[in-house]
């Protein structure tokens, strides 16, 4: 390296990523799935077998494939409803890389696998806290492909609307993610 020249730094999956996951198996059922989600305030639960994720369950799965169809989460499995395959990341991937994975397959977690085996967990807001400047890829994948939303309802309100924006990992109606700052 010449004088004044820089090495700028690159952050890893590693750098950014939660190491601590909640993890349940495929037997486990909806509800106690998401009282777990509950109770440790998180968005999402990954499915493991012999510690290697098998699948993920999320507040959207919950919402899409349970609440909306008026099954009893005291009898269905999240193995049945969880989102398989999954993409996994590696930890020593560039986080650019990561946010752009995230964004090409609309996503906002992306579960940290080295050697088989779960070893962390990485979002979206992850991400955006470590490196600011890819807050407009992690949030905004439309701008890679818009994604149409037909009418559904507010994740926060409850509205039923045609016009739903993604803030924060939530499908939100216009008046909520103006008070959100989306």
């Amino acid at each position: 390296m010449k004088n004044g020249e820089s090495v700028k730094r690159v952050a890893s999956v590693r750098d950014a990523m939660a190491d601590k996951v909640l993890t349940a198996g495929p037997n486990t059922t909806v509800d106690r799935a998401a009282k777990l989600m509950a109770e440790r305030g998180v968005g999402s639960i990954v499915i493991v077998k012999k510690k290697k994720p098998v699948g993920i369950l999320t507040e959207r799965d919950l919402l899409m494939k349970v609440v909306s169809l008026d099954l009893r989460p005291s009898k269905v499995k999240v193995g049945k409803i969880m989102s398989s395959p999954i993409t996994t990341i590696g930890p020593n991937i560039d986080i650019t890389d990561a946010a752009r994975t995230m964004a090409h397959s609309k996503i906002r977690r992306l579960p940290v696998v080295e050697n088989g085996i779960l070893i962390g967990i990485l979002t979206a807001s992850d991400i955006t806290a470590i490196s600011p400047e890819l807050s407009e890829v992690v949030s905004h994948p439309e701008m890679l492909e818009r994604e149409e939303v037909g009418q559904s309802v507010c994740e926060v309100c409850g509205e039923v609307t045609t016009a739903l924006s993604e803030v924060n990992g939530m499908w939100v109606c216009e008046n909520c993610r103006d008070t959100m700052g989306g």
